[in-house]
């Protein structure tokens, strides 16, 4: 499962984009409304090209023991610039498909979607999809802070090439997938030898018990099986809260065979106020056996706090169980001053008994633990144009002698979509 050509990738865009201008221009009586970007619908045909620009400057001030010493980054990069279609044909089949330059330039596919409705509450998805996780099932464009931390690291799984299924009530959703690799991933060709990707199951319940025009409770829960088939060991590495790496701070290496996650959510939203959290469990199965270590277990979780001196509010999607674009009170087009949102997160990582199952542990090991406190400040002049700013404190504890880390970290965000 693989798009391994970008010429291949902006040609299928470019016929995607061209299919569905033909699609709308046919369509009888067709009505136009600005959503971000013109979008073209009929009856129950619709159209609609959307794409955004996410602008990155990172600057980092790491201290780290031993001989290597401390060391500084800075770069200037482009998070995502990614351009897309969406639409519907009819009632029954929708599409999505959005793609673009990611983390300094390399092409890769996001959202690519078929989707099926044979009636109102149920979807059948096929395609690269993400299946849990509250941040994570929130877009890149609308989560508070600039990245996932490490839980959106090896947590829960980003987007992953299968089938979805989901029920949707008023208040409440039930998922499952089958899912193997990322789109992205390149063919296993093992020669000559078993190539078989891995295989991820997910199950997701969501319940949103209080859901009223001031307060908003999220409760959710999540099951996730992998087996590594016969790709590499799984890996249980994170960053510190972005994007950018130059370094491996924290990991456990490939231990994985095969594992299982059991996961945690929750969101409290009060008018301008909110809280939100999650957390998972990962019991592993380690490669090799008992001959190398036990099995360990990984845990991961995040949780922050978030207040909108302006006076807006978090908009949460009761159905999906995700949180959505937030509504500007006063937007600069109006006049306004804008929208500002202050926030505030705690990140923690345990690898450590990767290292302490081990059968024979090596004298040092960067299995270790991270924690880290990052600060966040978002400016909305309108709901599709943001500015951000993270400022992360975060320290490594690892095992032996000069292995351990301590981060400052400062990120701005440049961001418009459509």
């Amino acid at each position: 499962m693989s798009v391994s050509a970008s010429l291949l990738s902006r040609s299928a865009l470019g016929f995607s984009l061209a299919l569905g201008l033909a699609a709308a221009a046919q369509a009888q009586d067709l009505g136009v409304k600005w959503s971000g970007s013109p979008q073209f619908s009929n009856d129950d045909v619709a159209f609609k090209v959307r794409g955004r620009i996410l602008l990155d400057a990172v600057f980092q001030d790491v201290e780290r023991d031993g001989p290597g010493g401390d060391f500084d980054t800075r770069n200037v990069r482009g998070r995502q610039v990614f351009l897309g279609v969406e639409g519907k044909l009819n009632n029954y089949f929708a599409y999505k498909a959005e793609g673009g330059a990611v983390n300094g330039g390399a092409w890769a596919w996001d959202d690519v979607v078929i989707e099926y409705k044979p009636s109102e509450p149920v979807s059948l998805l096929f395609g690269n999809i993400k299946a849990a996780g509250l941040e994570n099932l929130t877009s890149t464009r609308f989560i508070t802070f600039m990245d996932r931390g490490p839980y959106g690291d090896f947590g829960v799984d980003s987007y992953l090439l299968g089938v979805v299924a989901k029920y949707q009530g008023l208040n409440y959703s039930l998922t499952g997938a089958v899912q193997g690799a990322p789109i992205n991933t390149v063919d296993l060709a093992n020669a000559n030898a078993d190539s078989k990707e891995r295989l991820t199951l997910t199950t997701r319940a969501h319940w949103a018990p209080v859901n009223g025009d001031l307060d908003k409770l999220h409760l959710a829960l999540s099951y996730r099986y992998r087996n590594r088939g016969d790709e590499g060991a799984f890996v249980y590495s994170g960053r510190t809260n972005t994007a950018y790496s130059n370094a491996t701070f924290y990991t456990s290496g490939g231990i994985g065979n095969r594992d299982n996650t059991l996961a945690f959510e929750g969101a409290y939203v009060h008018g301008p106020f909110s809280v939100q959290g999650e957390y998972a469990s990962i019991d592993v199965t380690r490669l090799g056996g008992a001959a190398v270590g036990g099995d360990p277990k990984i845990k991961v979780g995040y949780a922050y706090v978030t207040f909108w001196p302006t006076g807006e509010m978090r908009n949460y999607d009761a159905m999906a169980g995700e949180f959505k674009r937030p509504k500007i009170l006063n937007p600069v087009t109006a006049g306004g001053w804008g929208g500002v949102e202050l926030a505030l997160r705690y990140d923690i990582a345990d690898t450590t008994e990767a290292y302490e199952t081990l059968k024979t542990k090596p004298a040092t090991s960067q299995a270790g633990e991270y924690k880290g406190v990052t600060f966040g400040l978002n400016y909305y002049p309108t709901s599709y144009v943001r500015f951000q700013a993270n400022y992360t404190d975060g320290d490594v504890d690892n095992f032996g002698a000069n292995q351990d880390y301590s981060i400052k970290q400062f990120q701005l965000r440049a961001q418009l979509d459509f």
